[in-house]
């Protein structure tokens, strides 16, 4: 039955051009639809096929059964030339070739596909011949635990056709082909030389039963197992057995939380933070040559104690030392954080916490109170209008209304820090640079260098003044290690020469140059080295001010807060008024909102802004470039790249 997988404009069409060539009415073809017109293709794919056994037309006498077993294709062998002669019969319509058997030849030329036949033609078809072949190659894989051959296994004789081939619209000669064993001439090997192949292999030991029935067995090229060896059994590793525990949620919300059940895990003096299970060596196996193979010693570690913890003599237990947090620093490293825990409301009653360690509240935190930290801080409420700062890391359950958040103060200080000398220096560095160019220009005669350097200011660096008034006030107000007497001089001399009349001095230029220099050493001098996972994770912000030298996260939304992270930036919820600043990357799923004001977001230019939803009225800024977002999108992603801003996004509408 032929059948082909064909493309066009219409079924119709397909119809049309397979009935002219295969001589059939179009009704008869079975047409299945592979592959309907699309976007990429405009044409239909389909499978079309005719079965001729159904192309009796009505009028026409169909054969009877006795009819057909009459006619035959007869069939002669020419011993000579090794071939078959074939004479088709009337009702045959097609043939199906099988290569496999044999050539088959029409008019001197092999036929490999489906032809159309023409009554009395007469075929040519020249058997296969199997010279017969039993051989193999041994080899010892998987490091000597297992034996293979891999088996040639071929059989001795040639395809045969019957005298006689009983007409069918399609002959298919794979259903008329038989076989004729013969005896072999090719090399076929026995089962003593399979033993004697083993032995002077020297595969002795693991020999499987039976493997010449599977020799024997095989039809063609086939890999055949003969020997597996004992593999070593493996060691046992020795276990660690932590019992620092894992984090239990309270379910209520509405009920006070109990500090046993909750997430905070205490322990005491003496208690045991981990203990080891010692593992046992491995056991040795044996190759199929008979060499023995040794078992592994298992896998081992030590336990590392650090703060408030111990290992005992046996090296088999960490303990604690002191009472409060157990951490697990590492695989093996424990450590005991003292910690501070208030079971209830930060209220008048509690008054303000001020700890140098973690501090866990399991209530809210009132108006006016505070909690100072030089750990991490956990809330499980609410904070409203109060001042959380926490050196390490800040988690709030609820919600945070008005107020102030400080998390890694001492990161929050030195970010500002160097991001101002570093505005600062980049701004002077510019202005210098084009001040020494008015200076040496022909239209600069009779202009002293103060005269020129005030004009820049004037016209193309006002707001360098500023930017040094504003470093010198930031210095002197803050108290940090990193602020010395050299930045605090550099910072007054940067004032003294940019703002007022501090231009038009003779000595403004040298100053200011070594000013710039002073900066740039001090820009490389300062590291902040921000721990790795300091975060603040809170549930919804309004209001508020956030300050975070790690990363900040928040699950649902913020309003009209003002909120600056040194390191990536993430709101899962609503982002509506106020102003974002972050050193990192900023995601946020929805960003402003109608009837509030103006939302900015601010991120350098080595990192990315990607928005689920933008509303109109929103501002970004990367570095000093500013974007006004006029119109609803979705979808919006800005970030810079070959130093431009590209700013990617699908209508809202």
């Amino acid at each position: 039955m032929p059948e082909e997988v064909v493309r066009g404009r219409s079924i119709e069409g397909i119809r049309q051009e397979y009935s002219q060539a295969w001589k059939c009415d179009p009704e008869e073809l079975e047409v299945e639809v592979l592959e309907k017109p699309g976007l990429l293709s405009r044409q239909w794919k389909v499978r079309v096929s005719w079965d001729p056994s159904d192309s009796n037309q009505e009028g026409e006498p169909s054969v009877t059964p006795e009819e057909e077993k009459e006619q035959v294709c007869s069939v002669q062998w020419n011993e000579e030339d090794k071939k078959y002669t074939l004479e088709l019969a009337d009702a045959v319509k097609f043939v199906v070739p099988y290569p496999q058997a044999g050539a088959l030849y029409r008019e001197g030329k092999v036929q490999d596909s489906t032809f159309m036949a023409v009554s009395g033609e007469i075929l040519e078809f020249q058997p296969t011949s199997l010279l017969g072949q039993l051989t193999w190659e041994l080899a010892i894989r998987d490091q000597g635990l297992s034996a293979v051959a891999v088996v040639t296994h071929q059989k001795s004789g040639r395809y045969t056709l019957p005298e006689v081939i009983p007409a069918e619209v399609t002959l298919r000669f794979e259903k008329v082909v038989g076989w004729l064993e013969a005896q072999p001439e090719g090399p076929y090997w026995n089962e003593d030389k399979l033993k004697t192949d083993l032995r002077d292999s020297g595969i002795i030991h693991g020999v499987l039963p039976l493997v010449w029935s599977k020799v024997l067995a095989v039809e063609g090229v086939q890999t055949v197992i003969l020997a597996e060896g004992t593999p070593p059994i493996a060691p046992t590793p020795s276990q660690l057995e932590d019992y620092v525990g894992e984090v239990q949620q309270q379910d209520s919300a509405d009920e006070r939380i109990d500090f046993f059940a909750s997430k905070v895990k205490m322990v005491h003096e003496g208690d045991i933070l981990a203990r080891k299970i010692p593992g046992k060596p491995g056991t040795a196996g044996k190759d199929v040559r008979g060499q023995e193979i040794q078992g592994l010693m298992p896998k081992d570690f030590l336990f590392k104690a650090k703060k408030n913890a111990r290992v005992s003599e046996d090296g088999l237990e960490v303990i604690a030392t002191a009472a409060g947090l157990p951490v697990r620093t590492d695989e093996t490293s424990y450590r005991v954080e003292s910690i501070y825990i208030l079971n209830q409301d930060v209220d008048l009653a509690s008054g303000s916490i001020e700890f140098p360690g973690d501090v866990f509240v399991s209530g809210n935190v009132q108006d006016g109170l505070h909690i100072y930290s030089s750990g991490k801080v956990e809330i499980r409420g609410s904070t409203s209008k109060a001042e959380i700062r926490a050196e390490k890391g800040l988690i709030i359950n609820h919600n945070v209304l008005a107020g102030k958040l400080v998390v890694g103060e001492r990161f929050v200080v030195r970010s500002e820090l160097l991001r101002k000398i570093q505005e600062l220096h980049e701004e002077l560095t510019a202005c210098l640079m084009h001040t020494d160019e008015l200076i040496n220009s022909p239209n600069a005669k009779g202009l002293r260098p103060g005269q020129s350097l005030k004009i820049l200011l004037e016209r193309r660096f006002s707001e360098l003044p500023k930017r040094a008034v504003e470093m010198e006030k930031y210095v002197l107000g803050t108290k940090d290690e990193l602020i010395n007497q050299d930045l605090i001089v550099a910072a007054r001399a940067a004032k003294r020469f940019l703002a007022g009349l501090g231009p038009l001095d003779p000595q403004a230029l040298p100053f200011l140059e070594r000013v710039n220099k002073a900066f740039e050493q001090i820009i490389l001098n300062i590291s902040l080295e921000v721990p790795e996972k300091l975060n603040c994770i809170v549930e919804y912000v309004q209001g508020a001010t956030v300050e975070c030298g790690g990363t900040f996260e928040c699950r649902k939304g913020t309003y009209n807060s003002n909120i600056r992270a040194d390191g990536d930036l993430r709101i899962d919820g609503v982002c509506r008024g106020g102003k974002i600043i972050s050193g990192g990357n900023v995601e946020i799923k929805e960003l402003g909102g109608s009837g509030v004001s103006m939302t900015t977001v601010q991120f350098p230019g080595a990192k990315r802004l990607k928005v689920g939803f933008c509303h109109p009225n929103v501002m970004i800024i990367v570095d000093k470039e500013i974007i006004r977002i006029e119109e609803p999108y979705r979808l919006l992603e800005v970030y810079r790249e070959m130093g431009r801003v590209q700013v990617e996004h699908l209508r809202g509408d």
